[in-house]
């Protein structure tokens, strides 16, 4: 049976930003990193075309000592369970877009922009530019193939983007412009050089991650030809 486009996505992403454990059962795909606090490898994922089990995934986060995390994706294919999440006194939390672009309208020219080969480098570049990035370990573990370019203005070290190619997709991750160099292309050349190579290793589409109340960043990508595949949000509790 042909699965939903929105399910790929979800299936390339979790692919492209590993979980140390991950399995599918009760209805969900379920992901736990240890030592990592972000949400998206800490969270449950909804199976398309079951019926999640809310008590199974209860057990499963607290067996764990972690706070049940459900990433409810795509919100408008899950109301029900978004309803029964919501009666249980979880929070909504998050909500973001996934948006996707053809890669042949973003690459282009982008001089500022080197790629890291070294992953060893990586954790450096993180730590210069925000120290709050928590996912080193995580992105470390992103499977091949996949870049790091990072770009520089006036000798500083100004951004950076990931990404990483998987069946004919490539996920764009972690891009971050330093506060004070915003507004100078940054993003675009990283965007540019990233969609350069990701064409050459066979991806024909970009797909990223957005949180809605990031209206910059949503700007920026509709100038460069993303649009909107679907929508999440995480049901949180304690």
């Amino acid at each position: 049976m042909d699965q939903p486009e929105w399910w790929r996505l979800e299936r390339r992403a979790a692919r492209a930003w590993p979980a140390v454990d991950a399995e599918e059962r009760d209805g969900w795909l379920l992901r736990h990193t240890p030592a990592v606090p972000r949400r998206r490898t800490n969270s449950a994922l909804p199976l398309p075309g079951s019926t999640p089990s809310i008590e199974a995934v209860e057990r499963y986060y607290r067996e764990r000592g972690r706070a049940v995390c459900v990433q409810v994706s795509p919100a408008e294919a899950h109301p029900d369970l978004d309803a029964a999440l919501a009666a249980r006194g979880y929070r909504r939390d998050a909500p973001t877009l996934i948006l996707t672009a053809p890669a042949s309208a973003v690459a282009g020219e982008a001089p500022s922009v080197e790629r890291i080969r070294d992953r060893s480098r990586w954790p450096e570049v993180f730590g210069g530019l925000d120290e709050r990035l928590t996912s080193v370990d995580v992105v470390l573990r992103i499977p091949e193939p996949v870049a790091f370019f990072a770009a520089t203005v006036d000798g500083e070290l100004a951004g950076m983007g990931v990404f990483a190619v998987d069946d004919g997709y490539a996920g764009v991750f972690c891009m971050v412009t330093r506060p004070g160099l915003r507004r100078r292309g940054v993003a675009s050349e990283i965007l540019a050089a990233g969609a350069a190579w990701a064409e050459g290793e066979g991806a024909r589409c970009l797909y990223l991650q957005v949180e809605e109340d990031n209206p910059g960043a949503r700007a920026l990508y509709a100038r460069h030809g993303f649009t909107l595949s679907h929508g999440y949000h995480y049901r949180i509790t304690d």
